[in-house]
């Protein structure tokens, strides 16, 4: 395994880093590799950037994305959607994301990265020519056929203007699962515990996870999955085409061996009735 990353040549002299951190161990790894490759003028021009999902996303991952940064002295910044998050998207265009329509990556990540990079534009005032700003994700190859043909390296026309030029960097994306976990290892920093039982750590109740893998994400976040069934209704239109939330929570019910009890929360907000709250932590 290698504990360094390729840095492309064009990419050496870039006047800013943005480190995208969704808090996964894919942005882990390779903020690690990062730490260990880039030099001191390098790092010194890194901003790691944390696209926040509010209810979307599962609970201690924006502190954890801070702690992850930190660890390396970078700085650390957080943005989100001002007009709202997913379910506000859901009820204002009457569906829900899908495979030819993942409008929850348009609207949550990508167009609230490039204000960012308005922002950061502003900041660098480089006079006579565009800012060169790197932005580097954690996709990597062996997650998809989608992003397997991706380029490592890639100029982002729809996200340059006259002012800068944006290149996306995918800086592991040949490494696989089991190096990333082992570079998360050696970090030293705890990936988040929804990893016990996710292999991901996408939205809470992502519409391209697997059935199983939604199963056991209702079992963990039963509020969560409750007010999607209620969105459902709201609009008439079901989670995914092929399965509902309802049929999620149904599923997720019946399963009387219930690994992740533990991680629902007790006291006032806890549910009463058919969809109680059981085996709380103490």
């Amino acid at each position: 395994m290698s504990t360094t990353l390729h840095i492309p040549p064009q990419l050496r002299n870039a006047d800013a880093y943005v480190w995208n951190n969704s808090g996964g161990k894919d942005s882990a790894a390779s903020l690690h590799l990062w730490a260990a490759t880039a030099t001191e003028e390098m790092l010194e021009r890194t901003v790691v950037l944390h696209l926040d999902l509010g209810d979307a996303e599962w609970d201690g991952v924006p502190a954890l994305a801070a702690e992850q940064a930190a660890a390396y002295g970078l700085p650390f910044e957080v943005r989100r959607r001002e007009r709202g998050g997913l379910l506000d998207l859901v009820r204002t265009r009457g569906r829900w994301p899908g495979p030819s329509t993942p409008f929850c990556r348009s609207y949550l990540k990508r167009d609230v990265a490039r204000k960012f990079y308005t922002e950061l534009t502003n900041r660098l005032a480089i006079p006579g020519r565009p800012a060169h700003i790197v932005t580097a994700l954690g996709l990597r190859a062996a997650e998809s056929p989608v992003r397997r043909r991706r380029p490592a390296v890639a100029v982002d026309r729809g996200a340059s203007s006259g002012r800068r030029q944006i290149t996306t960097w995918l800086p592991i994306h040949q490494l696989s699962t089991d190096d990333v976990w082992k570079t998360v290892r050696a970090s030293g920093i705890p990936p988040h515990p929804a990893y016990q039982h996710l292999p991901r750590l996408s939205c809470r109740l992502c519409p391209f996870a697997g059935r199983a893998h939604l199963i056991t994400a209702a079992r963990m976040a039963l509020d969560t999955a409750l007010d999607y069934a209620l969105v459902e209704d709201e609009i008439g239109q079901p989670f995914r085409r092929d399965l509902s939330m309802a049929q999620i929570i149904e599923a997720a019910e019946r399963t009387d061996d219930d690994p992740v009890r533990a991680l629902r929360p007790c006291g006032p907000g806890a549910r009463t009735g058919p969809h109680r709250t059981e085996g709380c932590a103490a």
